[in-house]
């Protein structure tokens, strides 16, 4: 069995619309269910950025349980990148979801994509 190919990664703001019955992100995580192997990527700092904030916890935790999605956790390896990312976006949960899309070859669902301007072209990010 293969590890599930990544195809977007939601950050603290997408996971928070998705909460608030956000439409396009809902047909973002229907589309990626559609494709086999595939998920979305929920980096965990962005699910507790996003837990802080978001009052339905039960459409959150159908988010985590959701068959096509899967937590990530920033590589500790990657520490010094993710300072840099820091450095540059201003939210340690911002950097780890923009790090997790660039590692995995994907790009990052925003409602906030100005967040990310600061990155060379604006990062891989789509917005909401």
């Amino acid at each position: 069995m293969t590890d599930p190919t990544v195809r977007v990664v939601l950050d603290s703001s997408a996971i928070v619309a998705f909460c608030r019955e956000s439409i396009g992100v809902g047909e973002v995580i229907a589309e990626v269910a559609d494709e086999e192997g595939c998920v979305v990527g929920l980096p965990v700092l962005c699910l507790a950025e996003a837990a802080r904030v978001v009052t339905d916890q039960d459409r959150l935790a159908l988010l985590v349980s959701h068959r096509a999605v899967e937590v990530l956790s920033p590589d500790p390896d990657s520490w010094q990148a993710l300072a840099v990312t820091l450095d540059t976006v201003g939210r340690v949960d911002a950097a780890t979801a923009v790090l997790a899309a660039i590692d995995l070859g994907c790009h990052v669902l925003s409602g906030q994509p100005g967040l990310y301007g600061g990155i060379a072209g604006g990062g891989p990010v789509i917005g909401i």
